[in-house]
């Protein structure tokens, strides 16, 4: 299994609020998940008692596991398309698209010797959107977030747009295969748990190196184009980013990031190699967070196990240098429905380069028990969890286990955080 859709290299150069409604108790949400949960459930054991799993299993997705098949899970992977006609000249395709996220966690650990422990819920991603085809190689995407919370809040309502992309596919130019190029508001993904759609990852939370990179949704232009046994895409962005509250396509003002990617196969696998520079000021950068940084990620079969492996290092706007490595086994307990995955992940920072520790739960648990959570230099994390697919990537339950310690400058830091999560899109 490789890494999700097109691997890319990487180098980037950089020179009114809305009303929602709520979901009024916690108690109330967890009994939504539990009758999604149900739903599930009880929806393929139906279908198999019935007689109506298919007799081929679903083509896994790239970077995962499949699972799951029979009526009501190809309902739920085709209902997003409401038209679909490639004769037409003016309208080819209408997509509609989302994905919700809700998950739970649970931590206990120490700071200094200062004990903590709590628990809480967040809608961690809920996200609507629409695609539409026209003029045979023009497609319009948007999406936007729909959770309002965060940790112990499971607030609805719309929140900022996620991405806002105009593109168009030109074909094959000469040499040059699957040409595209787009504009917009984008997701810029940079190492290999990034560069996976948070759909498909095969843990509850990203590993900290890869979220140290900020992720933010600067505006920019993308080039794609496949050329030999190698996928390019040249892309250019603005550093300064797009802030909630402002326009959904931002404006040039400042620095620019240019952006080479390639993806290819070698080394038995898929290879993805990426490269970061960033020549914007610390306070012009609001996005990338790095001055320049390298990714290597290999993701290949390694007996009966799918082996993801990923190296970044980079430096930040004074010089100080950020390094590590993630390397991830997982492997099929059960063909297409139950897979196990294991994650090591080991950082670093020099000089004044600090970060704290996974804070989806920890940090703010530490907080609410009056115990400050410092920034420490090298964090160390092992998770071991297993995935359950009731409908490929499209319905699936996880759960997770995550030892992880900070030290360096002021910290001194363990903690045990144990996950579950549903997670669902179409």
């Amino acid at each position: 299994m490789g890494l999700e859709g097109r691997l890319e290299c990487d180098l980037i150069v950089t020179s009114g609020s809305h009303s929602g409604f709520q979901v009024p108790t916690q108690t109330q949400m967890t009994s939504k998940l539990l009758q999604v949960i149900g739903v599930g459930v009880a929806a393929t054991a139906t279908s198999a008692l019935a007689g109506n799993l298919s007799s081929d299993s679903m083509k896994p997705a790239s970077g995962g596991s499949g699972g799951g098949s029979g009526d009501w899970c190809e309902t739920l992977q085709d209902i997003g398309t409401v038209y679909k006609d490639k004769s037409n000249p003016w309208i080819q395709e209408v997509k509609f698209f989302g994905r919700a996220h809700y998950q739970v966690g649970y931590v206990d650990g120490d700071v200094a010797g200062d004990d903590f422990s709590g628990e809480g819920d967040e809608l961690r991603r809920l996200r609507f959107g629409a695609s539409i085809k026209f003029l045979n190689g023009f497609k319009l995407t948007g999406r936007v977030n729909l959770s309002r919370g965060g940790f112990r809040d499971t607030s609805i309502g719309y929140s900022n747009w996620d991405e806002l992309i105009l593109s168009y596919n030109a074909g094959d130019l000469g040499a040059f295969e699957d040409v595209s190029i787009g504009y917009g508001r984008y997701k810029v993904g940079f190492g290999g748990e990034e560069s996976m759609s948070s759909k498909k990852i095969k843990t509850i939370e990203r590993s900290n190196l890869n979220n140290y990179y900020a992720g933010g949704r600067p505006t920019g232009v993308k080039l794609g184009f496949d050329l030999g046994k190698v996928a390019y895409s040249l892309g250019v962005f603005s550093a300064t980013g797009v802030d909630g509250n402002a326009p959904v396509v931002g404006g040039w003002k400042g620095a620019t990031a240019y952006m080479l990617s390639a993806e290819f196969e070698g080394l038995g696998g898929d290879v993805l190699l990426q490269g970061l520079y960033n020549d914007a000021s610390a306070a012009e950068d609001t996005v990338f967070g790095y001055h320049w940084a390298v990714s290597a990620t290999h993701d290949t079969k390694f007996g009966p196990f799918d082996l993801l492996t990923n190296l970044t290092y980079g430096e930040d706007h004074n010089g100080d240098a950020a390094y590590g490595v993630v390397i991830m086994p997982s492997i099929d307990l059960i063909e297409d429905k139950l897979e196990a995955v294991v994650r090591y992940q080991y950082f670093k920072g020099d000089g004044n380069i600090a970060f704290k520790g996974t804070k989806r739960v920890l940090e703010r648990v530490a907080n609410d028990n009056g115990v400050i959570d410092p920034s420490g230099n090298e964090n160390h994390t092992i998770y071991a969890g297993l995935n359950y697919f009731l409908c490929d990537h499209n319905l699936k339950l996880m759960t997770g286990v995550e030892y992880e310690t900070v030290d360096g400058g002021t910290a001194d830091s363990e903690s045990t955080t144990v996950w579950g999560a549903v997670r669902f899109y179409f």
